[in-house]
C-alpha cells in the first residue's frame, strides 16, 4: 500500500492523493490483511497464484479489437525479390525453419535459458515458447479464451494456413505417410499457390475482417460461422495451424512517414516504401482494400511476406512476450542467411497433391456483418498515427559510458519528453519479465515516479508545457502548474541520478516479483470473490488514473536491425517501443488522430530534444 501511495503521488493532484490515502488506511485495517491471506492460500494451491487473474485483465476480458490495441507488429530487414519463385523460396525457408524448432520442441531439448543479471542464473520459465506454435485466441461473448497446443499428445500431422489475395490454403507440412516435408516441396507447394490465387474467377469472402472487429461482436459471428460444418472444419484448421503464412501484396506510399524537420531518414526502402509503411503493414495490413482481409488477428503467430520484399509478422499477445517471438524469427533469419538459396532451376517437385483450398459459407447476415466490419477497421487504420522514428546521435555505448543502464537513460528520456510537450507526467507502463517463476510473464515498471518529475521539472526550468491542454477541470489543470527555480548542471546530474536509482529500484523489485501492480490485481480479484464485491480502493478516481496509462512503453531488443511496435493502449495515450542499438535508438511511435492532444511525430521530436539535452547534461 505504501509503494502503491508513492507510485500515485506524481500524477494525481493533492486532494486525490489525500483522499486515496484515507482509503488506502482503511483498506489497510479491513479487509487488506483478510484478502492478501487469501492470496497467500491460493500460493500454496497453485502453480503461480496470478496467472489466470493477470492473464483475465490483460487480455481475455479485454473487448477491444487485437489489430493496433492489442497485437503487435514487428518489421525485419526487407528481402531483395525479382520473380515470384524469389518470393517461395524465401517463404520455403522460413517454414523450414519454423519445421525444425518444432521438432525442438517436440523432443524436450529447449535450452534453458537463465537470468543474465540481478540473482544471476536463475533459471527462466520457459512455458511460452512452447505456446507460440499451434496456438491460436477465441473470442467469447463474456471472455475471450485460448486454443493451445496438447504437448502430452503430439498430433503426427501437422499443417500451416497459407493466405493471399484473401483466398486461405491449407498446407500439410507434415504427416505419417510422407514424413516432413522438405524445404523444396514447401518451395513447390507455396509456387502453386501464388499462382492459384489470382487466377481464381469469384473474390474470396473477405472472412478474416471478422478478426479484427470488438471482440464480442466477432465472438457472435463466429457462432454464426460454426452454423455451418464447412466453416467449423476451416476454424478447427485455422486454430490447429503451426502458423499462417501471409502473402501480400504491397502498401501504396500513403503509408509512410509524416516526420519532423531534421529527422534521419528511414533505413530500411522497399521501392517508395519506408519503415513507418513497413510497420503498418505489420500491424493492421493496410485496410480491407490492401491487405487487412489478409489475416486471422487471432492467430499467434501470423508470418507476413509481402511482393516487394517487406517482411515481419503480426502476433496475437496472449500466449508469449515479444521476447520469444523475436528470439524464434531471428534464429531461422540467421540460418537463412548463413546458406545461400539454392539455384532455381525452374523444376519443381509434382508428385504431391496441390494444397486445399478453403471455401467458406457465408449466410446473407454475415455477409452484412463483414461490411461493417470492413468500415469499421479501415476507420480505426485510418485514426492509427504512427512513426518509425531512428535517433541517431548515440545510442547505448555512449550511455553505458555514463555509467546507466540504457534502459533506465531511456525510461527517463521518454518521461522528460513528455513533460516537455505537457508539464506534467502521467500512469506509464513498463513491461518487466517474471519468468523467474513458474508461469510468470510480466509485471509493470512504474516510470513515472516523484524523482523522474522531480528532474524533468528542473530539465525544462522556465519553458512551461508545449500543447494547449484540454481538460474537464480548471483547478485540475491549474493545480499541475510548476513554478520554476533556476538549477546548475551538477544539481540537474544529481537530480537525474536520483532518478535513475529510483528507476532501477523499481525494475529490480518487478523482475524479482515485488511489483506492486501483479498484488493490487490479486487483492481487488480476492475482494471480488471473498466480500462479493469490490472494495472502494479499487472503485476510487486514482484507482482508475493509475491504471489508465497514457504512456505504454517496452523494450524490444533484437540483435538484426528490426523493430516491433503497437497501438496506444487508450485513446488519448502513447505506444512507444524501443530498440537500442549500439550508435543508434530506434523508436516505434503511435497514437491517434482522433485525440486532438497527442501527436506520435511530435512526440517523437520531444524525444530528439530530451536526448540532446541529457547528452550535453551527461557527457564528459
Amino acid at each position: 500500500m505504501a509503494e502503491y501511495l508513492r507510485a500515485l503521488k506524481p500524477i494525481v493532484t493533492t486532494q486525490q492523493y489525500e483522499r486515496t490515502k484515507n482509503i488506502v488506511k482503511q483498506f489497510s485495517a479491513h479487509p487488506g490483511p483478510k484478502l492478501h491471506q487469501y492470496l497467500v492460500d491460493k500460493r500454496e494451491a497453485e502453480d503461480n497464484w496470478a496467472y489466470n487473474y493477470w492473464l483475465n485483465d490483460m487480455y481475455m476480458d479485454i473487448p477491444l479489437p487485437l489489430p493496433i490495441n492489442s497485437n503487435p507488429g514487428m518489421v525485419l530487414p526487407p528481402r531483395k525479390f525479382t520473380t515470384v519463385h524469389d518470393v517461395a523460396r524465401f517463404a520455403a525457408r522460413i517454414i523450414d525453419g519454423i519445421l525444425e524448432h518444432k521438432e525442438l520442441l517436440d523432443s524436450g531439448n529447449l535450452p534453458q535459458e537463465r537470468a543474465a543479471s540481478r540473482e544471476k542464473n536463475q533459471p527462466l520459465c520457459m512455458a511460452q515458447y512452447y505456446r507460440l506454435l499451434g496456438s491460436c485466441r477465441r473470442p467469447g461473448i463474456e471472455r475471450d479464451s485460448q486454443f493451445l497446443p496438447d504437448l502430452q499428445n503430439k498430433d503426427e500431422t501437422q499443417h500451416i494456413i497459407v493466405y493471399c489475395r484473401n483466398q486461405m490454403y491449407c498446407v500439410i507440412v507434415k504427416a505419417d505417410q510422407i514424413g516432413k516435408l522438405s524445404e523444396d516441396e514447401i518451395f513447390s507447394q507455396l509456387l502453386y499457390i501464388l499462382s492459384d490465387a489470382p487466377c481464381l474467377p469469384k473474390l474470396p469472402p473477405m472472412v478474416g475482417l471478422l478478426t479484427a472487429e470488438p471482440r464480442r461482436l466477432w465472438a457472435k459471428d463466429r457462432e454464426t460461422l460454426l452454423m455451418d460444418e464447412q466453416n467449423c472444419r476451416n476454424i478447427e484448421l485455422i486454430e490447429k495451424s503451426l502458423i499462417l503464412l501471409c502473402l501480400d501484396e504491397l502498401l501504396p506510399p500513403a503509408f509512410n512517414a509524416r516526420g519532423f524537420h531534421g529527422a534521419s531518414s528511414s533505413a530500411h526502402f522497399s521501392g517508395d516504401r519506408d519503415e513507418t509503411n513497413m510497420a503498418h503493414e505489420m500491424i493492421h495490413g493496410g485496410g480491407s482494400e490492401c491487405n487487412t482481409a489478409n489475416r486471422w488477428f487471432d492467430k499467434t503467430m501470423q508470418i507476413i511476406i509481402c511482393n516487394d520484399g517487406t517482411w515481419g509478422l503480426c502476433y496475437e499477445h496472449s500466449t508469449s512476450e515479444g521476447i520469444a517471438v523475436v528470439l524464434l524469427l531471428e534464429k531461422i533469419l540467421n540460418k537463412i542467411d548463413e546458406i545461400p538459396s539454392p539455384e532455381e532451376n525452374g523444376i519443381t517437385p509434382q508428385h504431391l497433391p496441390p494444397p486445399e483450398r478453403l471455401e467458406w459459407i457465408i449466410r446473407p447476415e454475415l455477409q452484412k456483418r463483414i461490411q461493417q466490419a470492413r468500415r469499421d477497421v479501415d476507420g480505426r487504420i485510418e485514426d492509427l498515427d504512427f512513426y518509425v522514428y531512428r535517433y541517431q546521435a548515440y545510442g547505448k555505448n555512449f550511455i553505458k559510458s555514463c555509467k546507466v543502464s540504457p534502459d533506465v537513460y531511456i525510461q527517463l528520456a521518454l518521461q522528460l519528453a513528455y513533460y516537455k510537450l505537457y508539464g506534467f507526467l502521467v500512469s506509464t507502463y513498463e513491461s518487466a519479465s517474471t519468468r523467474r517463476f513458474l508461469l510468470g510473464r510480466v509485471d509493470c515498471i512504474r516510470s513515472a515516479s516523484s524523482e523522474a518529475l522531480e528532474w524533468a521539472k528542473a530539465m525544462c526550468q522556465g519553458e512551461g508545457a508545449n500543447v494547449t491542454l484540454e481538460s474537464d477541470k480548471e483547478d485540475e489543470e491549474n493545480s499541475k502548474k510548476v513554478s520554476f527555480s533556476i538549477y546548475n548542471k551538477e544539481q540537474l546530474r544529481e537530480l537525474f541520478r536520483t532518478a535513475a536509482t529510483r528507476q532501477t529500484e523499481i525494475m529490480v523489485q518487478n523482475i524479482l516479483g515485488n511489483g506492486i501492480d501483479i498484488p493490487l490485481l490479486g487483492l481487488r480479484e480476492a475482494s471480488r470473490e471473498v466480500e462479493g464485491d469490490l472494495h472502494e480502493l479499487f472503485t476510487d478516481e486514482c484507482y482508475k488514473i493509475i491504471n489508465c496509462f497514457l504512456l505504454s512503453t517496452s523494450q524490444v531488443a533484437c540483435s538484426t536491425n528490426s523493430f516491433m511496435g503497437y497501438g496506444p493502449v487508450t485513446p488519448r495515450g502513447y505506444g512507444c517501443s524501443y530498440n537500442p542499438h549500439p550508435d543508434e535508438i530506434i523508436f516505434c511511435v503511435s497514437a491517434f488522430y482522433s485525440a486532438d492532444t497527442t501527436s506520435a511525430t511530435r512526440y517523437a521530436k520531444s524525444l530528439q530534444d530530451s536526448l540532446d539535452i541529457m547528452r550535453d547534461l551527461l557527457e564528459n
